[in-house]
């Protein structure tokens, strides 16, 4: 099919099945998937490779640059603590319950590491979209916000051992060297590659005049930059796009608001193509092929992003609202967690178990990704932070 001719028909049908969905009080995401589905499944029209390359892409670099802008030092200040306290102990239940259901199902004690270390991802994108969707404002939204960024940073870190484990389990070669320096690089690299980015545009901007048209440019140009960068030196290229906005809204505030605000106004039509990208490409046919494991493994993963952010909010003293909610409100699964799979494959090329880890992220991103948006929108409502 014709691009243009594509592009267009997705965003007419986004935004006519997502007027639709708004008058039944559902968030608009479910549309834009639910116009993928039928571009893609049911009138069989499928988008060039690298249509799809580009919309994640951008996508997620302007997603992880919005997160960034938010972490002012004010900020920091007042949630740093809170929010340190419930991403570890949401991240370390999280692995602990889906390695635990895995287990019980499948006896496979490496095969339950691997996905448990997958697990406590967070899909930024969807998750930051709903929010944008619901207009919503308070402290829910905020630690909400920060944490579904930095949840992958401690996901790659429990990758990487739990790779390590599972390998000597398997009796294959681990590489102790390459479990220690390759999160250390993605991490650090990446809020190096961010940061430093960032120290020079808020510099530069401060040189020179720029008008709004000017700031929106920039702001374009240096995130996806910024992404590709990242991609190029193999360094976590969501971590180095929350570190550039960090950079940019502490060392030049004015640049940093407005730009938050510039790029605000066309997320909608980024999101509905993103979404409906991720709709045409889903493939059901895997549903019924591995169902039970499926469905442990969403169970055990909601119920430790469920119990692991109640304790985290107990652990922290934060709001009633964040110990009952938040949970409801990090379910999205991370496409990091897909990135992942493809190096757990790779690493186990000579083990059965590398195809099934791939097939069920896959699969569960899918299911996640139509389960949650309702579930992230009952949460903020019942929070009261929802302004639509």
């Amino acid at each position: 099919m014709n691009i243009y001719v594509l592009v267009a028909l997705i965003l007419i049908l986004g935004f006519i099945l997502g007027r639709i969905l708004r008058k039944l009080r559902l968030t608009e995401i479910l549309a834009y998937i639910l116009s993928g589905i039928i571009i893609g499944q049911v009138l069989n029209f499928s988008a060039p490779e690298q249509f799809n390359v580009i919309i994640t892409g951008t996508t997620l670099a302007l997603v992880a640059y919005i997160i960034g802008l938010s972490f002012s030092f004010t900020f920091l200040k007042r949630m740093g603590k809170q929010m340190v306290i419930i991403l570890i102990v949401q991240v370390l239940i999280t692995f602990i319950a889906t390695w635990g259901f895995v287990y019980l199902l499948t006896r496979d004690l490496p095969l339950s590491i691997i996905l448990g270390s997958l697990a406590p991802a967070t899909a930024p994108a969807g998750t930051i979209a709903v929010l944008r969707d619901l207009r919503a404002k308070g402290t829910l939204t905020d630690i909400t916000m920060a944490l579904v960024g930095l949840d992958d940073a401690l996901v790659i870190v429990i990758y990487s051992v739990g790779m390590l484990w599972a390998k000597t389990l398997l009796g294959g070669e681990a590489s102790i060297s390459f479990s220690f320096t390759y999160p250390l690089w993605q991490i650090f690299g990446g809020l190096g590659l961010g940061g430093a980015i960032g120290i020079a545009i808020a510099y530069f901007t401060k040189k020179i005049h720029l008008t709004s048209d000017h700031i929106f440019v920039v702001s374009l140009a240096v995130a996806i930059l910024c992404w590709g960068l990242a991609e190029m030196i193999g360094v976590s290229a969501i971590l180095a796009c929350m570190a550039l906005g960090t950079a940019v809204i502490n060392l030049n505030v004015q640049i940093g608001t407005r730009s938050n605000e510039l790029i605000d106004n066309i997320m909608t039509p980024v999101f509905v193509l993103f979404f409906a990208a991720i709709g045409m490409a889903l493939d059901f046919s895997f549903f019924h092929l591995m169902w039970p494991l499926i469905i442990m493994y969403s169970v055990g993963r909601s119920i430790g992003k469920i119990a692991g952010c109640s304790l985290g909010g107990i652990l922290s003293k934060s709001e009633p609202k964040i110990k009952k909610y938040l949970g409801l409100a990090m379910l999205d699964q991370a496409g990091v967690a897909i990135g992942l799979a493809f190096l757990a494959a790779q690493a186990l090329s000579g083990y059965e178990l590398g195809g099934t880890i791939i097939t069920l992220m896959a699969t569960t991103t899918v299911v996640h990704g139509l389960l949650s948006p309702p579930l992230i929108q009952y949460a903020v409502k019942k929070a009261g932070e929802a302004n639509i």
